[in-house]
């Protein structure tokens, strides 16, 4: 075999490969309503990039509210396959320690929705439905937002950017019993690989709204 189709096949080789696989942008991967004050939420990073933090809010929207409280994240790094966990200031000291960040107004409900944005008007990912009351709760055969620990599915590759769409939180979502943290902080989403030409990054999906 000459250089050349060696040089050729090497090419075609490399056109051919498959990227790592990837989320969309950041994920809402983990949900605490536990007793009292123990509230907490986790955030996944699943794409190629570091990303910061900080022009990242939470937006809460309680008992069927349609306008916000709104929660700014910490300016911090956050890297490929790391995740982000805000609590009340007020949890109880062992999911404290487990927390990046602590804010009074990560006080959710059962009946709350809560919202992942960016820059202010860009809707990242979503958690019950913006603009409806539930009751005490959203529910499904597998349990309800009050009371649980959720957990995204890892199967799950992209955010909810439809926020007052119908919310069944069993198509994305797994229940542990109240108070669970165990595995808070950690998250693993199993995407598949992404071609090559059909993917683009986070970084420069984003240059889009620069």
């Amino acid at each position: 075999m000459s250089k050349l189709t060696l040089i050729v096949l090497l090419c075609l080789a490399c056109g051919a490969t498959a990227a790592v696989g990837q989320t969309t942008d950041l994920l809402l991967s983990e949900y605490v309503e536990g007793s009292g004050n123990n509230k907490a939420l986790e955030i996944y990073n699943g794409t190629e990039d570091v990303i910061n933090l900080g022009g990242y809010t939470i937006e809460r929207f309680s008992n069927g509210a349609t306008t916000s409280t709104s929660i700014a994240l910490d300016a911090v790094d956050l890297g490929p396959g790391d995740a982000f966990v805000i609590v009340n200031t007020l949890s109880d000291a062992g999911l404290l320690a487990l927390g990046d960040q602590a804010n009074a107004n990560i006080n959710f409900n059962g009946d709350d929705a809560v919202v992942l944005m960016f820059g202010g008007t860009v809707v990242i990912d979503s958690f019950g439905r913006v603009g409806e009351d539930p009751g005490s709760f959203w529910s499904c055969s597998e349990g309800d937002t009050a009371n649980h620990t959720l957990r995204r599915l890892s199967s799950i590759c992209s955010g909810d950017t439809t926020p007052d769409d119908p919310f069944d939180p069993c198509d994305e979502w797994t229940f542990a019993p109240v108070d669970t943290f165990s595995g808070l902080g950690n998250h693993i989403a199993d995407c598949g690989a992404v071609s090559d030409d059909l993917y683009r990054s986070w970084g420069s999906l984003k240059a889009d709204f620069r």
